[in-house]
């Protein structure tokens, strides 16, 4: 397969996600399944221009109508589409000839009947080229919420909402970090020091980079793997992908004494997996490094989610994991009440449907859909759910209430609700000195909002994805 024939694929795809409104990781996860014969190199060439170029969006949208005498939104969907992709290899990929990007880009317009756009196309393209080094950006100083809207590729509202709530500085690193290449982050469910060894020997042997996770250290960060279902040790379930910062929400809800826990918003089973790994290891082994599954161990997770697709995927990742003697998946309305779980669970997880604007790194095209009128729907959302998880937790016990957003009414304002309204303590911060030992103090400081309850975890001033995430204990 070729380059040109990749890029035509690149830009059948933008066009109907466009058209369509789907999201990137719907369209890119099919494609890849569909041509997963595709040489590797070509698979990779197209999920960079995929992911780069939607990421990208709003700053290559600025760029283009510096160099068009109309709006790039007033361009037919397939040229835009072709341009869009090209200014993405222009400016970001420079192991791409400018030469090859601007002759394939017309060689597309030809092969799509459109020759009589080939010189308008191959002109826009390769005046960028020209002068790509010399693009001007909205002034910093006079304009300072248009410059980080365009030069980081974020709506503006958004970043108004970032820099009035965290200031400038901190807004721009979270927008930063929001575009930087990030490692894919993995949990070890290895069961000794010489499993981990053996399984690191494996990867060094593929060619995988990797490094161990600054905050937890059966966390790794991996590089160069190449497709994850290939990364040596995958299908035997000795590790899971998750972000760190998910991992948090599990090592900090979790004690050990639970005998049931309720997920109410599983999919895809992450935080539920990770719950019963600690509570393998934690009453079955206390000195394994994490843990060795058996029925013996007396507790239960019940994985709850409304959608029956996901819920499948919750049990075919319990399969494959062997969890099926401690987890059950039931399809779920959290919304709607579980009366037989009243006043019995231990621990509630409560991460509840959000804006997602904290995993924008892994989720580039989710930053264009959410308004601020999603956000209020959001918001209502949320608090029924909530009202639902309070009546599961026994005395005593624990709701973990996060979502992976940075949004204060989402969030913070949330969590202070449960604890005014049910007779609810935040007891997040005792937890992080006992649970996280290796997180350094100041770094937790910095991350907690004066009067209100949990921890706001911001990429840029953590190395992970943004969070939130509020242990509250019932009275």
């Amino acid at each position: 397969m070729n380059k040109a024939n990749i890029r035509e694929l690149i830009v059948d795809s933008l066009v109907e996600m466009e058209r369509e409104s789907l999201f990137l990781s719907a369209v890119t996860g099919s494609v890849l399944d569909k041509y997963d014969h595709y040489p590797a190199r070509d698979k990779a060439f197209y999920k960079k221009v995929m992911d780069g170029t939607t990421e990208q969006r709003i700053r290559i949208d600025y760029i283009l109508d510096l160099f068009l005498s109309k709006p790039v939104n007033k361009l037919k969907p397939y040229i835009r589409a072709i341009l869009r992709m090209s200014v993405y290899q222009l400016l970001w990929m420079d192991s791409v000839p400018d030469r090859a990007v601007c002759s394939e880009a017309v060689s597309i317009v030809s092969s799509r009947g459109l020759s009589g756009l080939k010189g308008f196309v191959n002109g826009v393209l390769r005046n960028i080229a020209r002068n790509k080094d010399n693009i001007s950006y909205p002034d910093r100083d006079v304009e300072p919420i248009r410059f980080l809207s365009v030069f980081y590729s974020w709506p503006e509202w958004t970043v108004r909402y970032l820099t009035d709530t965290y200031g400038i500085d901190t807004a721009e690193g979270i927008l930063r970090a929001s575009i930087d290449e990030r490692p894919l982050s993995v949990r070890l469910r290895t069961s000794s020091e010489a499993d981990t060894a053996d399984l690191e020997k494996r990867w060094q042997d593929a060619g995988i980079v990797f490094m161990t996770d600054p905050y937890l250290p059966y966390m790794r960060r991996l590089e160069d793997y190449g497709s994850v279902k290939d990364i040596p040790g995958f299908t035997e379930g000795m590790f899971v992908i998750q972000d760190t910062a998910s991992a948090f929400v599990s090592q900090l809800g979790v004690s050990g004494d639970e005998s049931l826990i309720l997920d109410l918003c599983a999919a895809p089973g992450g935080k539920s997996i990770h719950a019963a790994d600690v509570l393998c290891k934690l009453k079955s082994d206390p000195n394994a490094e994490l843990c060795k599954h058996d029925s013996s161990s007396g507790f239960r997770i019940v994985s709850c989610d409304i959608s029956p697709d996901r819920c499948v995927r919750i049990r075919e990742n319990i399969d494959r994991l062997g969890l099926g003697d401690h987890m059950i998946v039931r399809e779920q309305d959290a919304t709607v009440s579980m009366e037989e779980f009243t006043g019995r669970a231990d621990t509630v997880i409560a991460d509840v449907p959000c804006s997602g604007l904290g995993v924008a790194g892994h989720k580039p095209d989710i930053k264009y859909r959410v308004t601020p009128d999603d956000i209020d729907s959001l918001v209502s959302i949320q608090r029924r759910i909530t009202d639902r998880a309070v009546d599961y937790v026994r005395p005593g016990g624990t709701l973990v209430y996060s979502t992976c957003t940075l949004m204060q009414s989402e969030n913070s304002e949330q969590a202070a609700c449960i604890c005014d309204r049910y007779g609810f303590e935040d007891i997040t911060s005792d937890l992080i000195a006992d649970r996280l030992p290796d997180i350094d103090p100041g770094l937790a400081d910095r991350s907690r909002i004066p009067g209100l309850p949990g921890i706001q975890i911001l990429p840029g001033v953590w190395d992970t994805d943004g969070f939130y995430i509020a242990v509250l204990r019932k009275r």
